[in-house]
């Protein structure tokens, strides 16, 4: 079962996760409910190349129409550290669970969702935080974010505990212990910081695989129908070339790496390495080649160069990873999701 966290994650990468060639892994698909361009449950795909980050990194040079790749250093492992948030019904930011009836918590409620939690395996500590200190611990989390901190006030948040568990502790049995008492809104799984993607590579651009059905890689389906007419084409040297040229016209830019199928499928591996099925219907020809940018954060807003790599040929999607990283946590630490306008799959 996954995580809400994890859920979201994919359906924040699901643009992404369509740069993997969806060709070769119909058998995975389930009978279609909707129309779409994406199978969602190739997102996983996605999250191994975009969350995962290389074991060995490759650094990009340009020598004429040739990549040259030298082999860097590791980006890093994760933590078995756990922290939940448990979510209290409010007034001032009414949830949606049904035991809030759209009141706010009581302080009995809270003695007894204390106790409970205290009371659950794993448990190690457990602290509580009002909204006004989660307003202030909201303000620091996203100081670089200023659209988020403007459509925020301290009413939209909610009062919480902090659940920490022990390492192997199930976090969803937890979950399903905690979650229908009175006042509790909700309950997430918060990541830790090791768990997020690395700072020093803030944006990943996937590239056009042959047979991919994305129509930015120039596939064509029928008109109201999911048959594809035309398979869409993997980027070619050329298009790679003047992918690497944009970006190194920019000042924003600091450094390129260039993650290769086979890095890729290893960053996959690594990542679903429980899930046998999604492994054996996997070869590494369909994972998605991309760069992988490390910037420069005093730059400011890099929008608008995003929106230039989108418009460029061979390139299959841009994901910014501060931003998804963004996304989830203030939805796993705050219960609140970014203004509008803010996409993490189109730069924008």
């Amino acid at each position: 079962m996954n995580s809400p966290m994890e859920d979201r994650l994919r359906d924040a990468l699901t643009e992404a996760g369509a740069a993997v060639n969806t060709a070769t892994l119909k058998p995975l698909r389930a009978p279609e409910r909707r129309r779409s361009w994406v199978d969602l449950r190739l997102v996983s795909a996605a999250v191994a190349v975009v969350l995962a980050g290389a074991t060995t990194a490759v650094w990009l040079g340009l020598r004429g129409d040739e990549h040259v790749a030298t082999l860097a250093g590791p980006t890093g492992g994760q933590s078995d550290a756990l922290e939940l948030s448990i979510f209290l019904c409010s007034r001032s930011a009414t949830g949606k669970a049904r035991s809030c009836q759209e009141q706010g918590v009581t302080p009995e409620q809270v003695k007894s969702i204390e106790k409970a939690a205290k009371e659950v395996p794993g448990a190690t500590s457990l602290t509580y935080v009002d909204q006004a200190e989660a307003f202030e611990s909201f303000r620091r989390d996203f100081a670089h974010n200023q659209p988020l901190l403007d459509a925020v006030t301290v009413y939209d948040l909610r009062a919480s505990f902090r659940l920490r568990l022990e390492p192997g502790t199930d976090p969803v049995r937890v979950k399903q212990t905690l979650v229908l008492l009175p006042g509790v809104e909700d309950i997430d799984l918060v990541p830790s910081a090791a768990s997020l993607p690395s700072s020093d590579d803030q944006v990943t651009v996937f590239l056009c695989g042959d047979g991919t059905e994305l129509p930015t890689c120039g596939a064509e389906r029928a008109l109201d129908s999911e048959k594809v007419t035309k398979e869409g084409k993997g980027a070619t040297t050329r298009q790679k070339n003047e992918i690497v040229a944009l970006l190194r016209a920019s000042r924003q830019v600091k450094s390129i790496f260039f993650d290769d199928r086979s890095t890729a499928y290893e960053n996959f591996k690594r990542s679903n390495k429980d899930n046998k099925t999604l492994l054996a219907a996997t070869r590494v020809e369909e994972m998605p080649e991309s760069y992988r940018l490390e910037m420069r954060t005093e730059r400011g807003d890099w929008s608008a160069l995003l929106k230039a790599l989108r418009k460029q040929r061979g390139v299959a999607s841009v994901v910014d990873r501060r931003c998804v990283v963004d996304a989830a946590m203030a939805m796993a630490r705050y219960r609140v999701s970014l203004p509008k306008g803010q996409d993490c799959r189109t730069g924008g």
